[in-house]
């Protein structure tokens, strides 16, 4: 059984971490097929899709096979990082879709993404204080940006449980969800079209990370026939 799940729906490349017997823990070879697969997706999707299979999202690095090799453990901590890292900066939106717990690393998965859905019964918990451990893949500081700093250092020192309620109140979840609606958010024509997605994420960098492709990017929606055809719907009315 193939430890990470692949499938389109469009344009749009879902990534189903497949580990549901160690709550979809990431050992070495889960880090390998993930790391492959975002890079592949971030060259042809117009969005990439997490999720996990079973009740958990994804609970971090798997201990029970990591704990006796501390050089295999800091491989997969570094392979994590990068891959998180890579999507961050990547050209198109990153949705991490949260059904039950995402907990350690798991939670540092959703906080990294781009847009992080939930059902309405999912939490989260940042517990790697409880294994005498810091966040290794990256989350600590796209947490912080989320919810700010003295929030993310609340939910990373003291590793509660937060529910959706909560998590939305404080920025980590932007869109609750339930199964059955995921489809038709993901077909919605923003997310299928690759270069509009591009564009619209490439608005969001900062001038210093992007201004210049953020530019590049409206010039060629702006030249394009799909924005002269949209603008005659929309003068028109319709």
């Amino acid at each position: 059984m193939a430890s990470l799940l692949q499938e389109r729906m469009g344009n749009v490349v879902l990534l189903t971490f497949n580990r549901p017997q160690v709550r979809n823990a990431v050992d070495e070879e889960l880090a390998h097929r993930f790391s492959r697969a975002a890079r592949q997706a971030l060259g042809e999707a117009s969005a990439i899709c997490l999720r996990g299979a079973g009740p958990v999202f994804c609970s971090g690095g798997d201990l029970a096979a990591l704990k006796d090799d501390d050089d295999l453990a800091l491989r997969v901590m570094a392979e994590m990082r990068a891959t998180l890292a890579m999507l961050r900066s990547g050209p198109v939106p990153v949705i991490a879709y949260v059904e039950g717990l995402a907990v350690g690393g798991g939670a540092e998965i959703a906080a990294s993404s781009d847009l992080v859905c939930a059902t309405p019964g999912a939490a989260f918990q940042f517990l790697q204080v409880h294994v005498g451990l810091s966040p290794g893949w990256g989350g600590g500081a796209a947490l912080a940006e989320r919810v700010g700093r003295g929030r993310a250092l609340d939910l990373l020192l003291t590793a509660r449980r937060i529910g959706v309620a909560e998590a939305r109140s404080l920025g980590l979840v932007d869109r609750v969800l339930i199964p059955a609606d995921l489809p038709s958010y993901l077909r919605q024509p923003a997310f299928q079209d690759r270069q509009l997605a591009a564009a619209v994420v490439a608005s969001l960098r900062r001038d210093e990370e992007g201004a210049e492709p953020a530019r590049r990017e409206f010039e060629k929606l702006w030249r394009g026939s799909g924005h002269k055809a949209s603008v005659r719907r929309f003068l028109e009315g319709k």
